[in-house]
């Protein structure tokens, strides 16, 4: 990656700058520590246990096979107990970090969760979006088991955390530990060539005038949903992620939209024009059963996350993963009603899909 002089050339740099950028039409650019390393996390734990299909670009694979090695057994452990694919409580801290404003350094991050109460802590981390209801009091022990004991979480993830609320405190005081101890071991040294490849790739979208209008934003980023472009009123939050590579994850609120896109992730949109190849990869994608069941229910009607994991017999992380799938190559898409984000079907692009295929095989 970047030798000593450079690392120490670029932090310089970067201590001079801003790491947010607002541009017109209320779209802002954030280059976010906190951001990174919570991505890095979940994507070591999701190759440390064996839980993902994604696939990474080679420079990226050798240093998650590389922090997969060294890490201890201990603190994978913790990394399985807060970014599990199951919870997802790690990555809500993404919203976290932007709504208390600490996401521009890991010291200011950790200073903002040593000074807040482990409740306020504690009701981000039930923020999955895969249940049926959102805790009014996070501090009724009742309240928060039920809504626990709602969710469509597997019952060892739902004992996990009910026991994390319970001893809530230390909690937070854990939650604490594991991030310093992976910043200080194993992400603080690449830290500014990761700033570096963010940069780079801002200003290489914008040199395409990608981030002129939302309009274009959303031409480049397709799986945005159509109302947060159109709604200017709303904060459009991109924040570049090497971590995500070709994938991303979005956040929102009403009054804003955190889109954290992998670096190549427009680079794959481009390419994706329904070659014959393309056409074939999003068929096998498709033709998953449980995805076609997902594709029926929601031509139905728009569905939130637990309905989903609760009409199919699924886990938050199998539906996620499906719904993660037709996200990228367009089929399903996104939308907030209210407090609740629910998936809806992209019927012209189903129709466009099967066209294209139908197309193909009469030639």
């Amino acid at each position: 990656m970047l030798t000593k002089i450079e690392c120490s050339m670029y932090i310089m740099i970067k201590i001079g700058g801003d790491l947010m950028v607002e541009l017109g039409e209320n779209i802002l650019i954030i280059q976010s520590p906190v951001f990174e390393q919570l991505s890095s996390m979940f994507i070591i734990q999701d190759y440390a246990n064996k839980q993902t299909k994604r696939e990474l670009n080679g420079e990226l694979q050798k240093w998650v096979d590389e922090k997969v090695r060294s890490i201890p057994q201990i603190l994978k452990d913790e990394l399985e107990v807060f970014f599990s694919q199951e919870t997802f409580i790690g990555l809500s801290m993404i919203r976290y970090a932007y709504e208390t404003n600490c996401y521009q350094s890991l010291e200011k991050f950790i200073q903002q969760i040593e000074s807040d109460s482990a409740h306020h802590i504690f009701e981000h981390f039930l923020e999955t979006g895969f249940t049926p209801t959102e805790v009014s009091d996070i501090h009724d022990f009742t309240e928060v088991r039920l809504f626990i004991k709602n969710t469509s979480l597997p019952e060892n993830e739902k004992w996990k955390l009910t026991y994390l609320y319970v001893d809530i405190e230390n909690t937070k005081n854990r939650f604490i530990s594991l991030m310093k101890q992976f910043y200080e071991f194993y992400f603080k040294t690449d830290l500014p060539y990761f700033l570096k490849k963010q940069q780079e790739n801002i200003d290489y979208l914008k040199g395409k005038q990608i981030f002129s209008t939302r309009e274009k934003v959303g031409e480049a980023f397709p799986v945005i949903p159509s109302y947060v472009i159109e709604n200017k009123a709303m904060k459009l939050i991109l924040s570049p992620s090497y971590f995500y590579d070709t994938s991303s994850l979005s956040s929102d609120s009403e009054q804003s939209f955190i889109y954290h896109y992998g670096i190549n992730e427009y680079d794959s949109n481009t390419k994706n024009k329904m070659s014959q190849d393309d056409v074939l990869d999003a068929i096998k994608i498709v033709a998953d059963e449980k995805r076609i069941r997902i594709i029926m229910l929601l031509n139905k009607a728009p569905r939130y996350g637990y309905e989903l994991a609760q009409t199919l017999s699924l886990s938050n992380s199998t539906i996620s993963h499906h719904l993660s799938t037709l996200h990228s190559i367009g089929i399903v898409y996104s939308m907030r009603i209210e407090n609740k984000v629910y998936y809806q079907l992209n019927k012209d692009k189903l129709k466009e899909l099967m066209e294209t295929l139908t197309k193909s095989l009469l030639e």
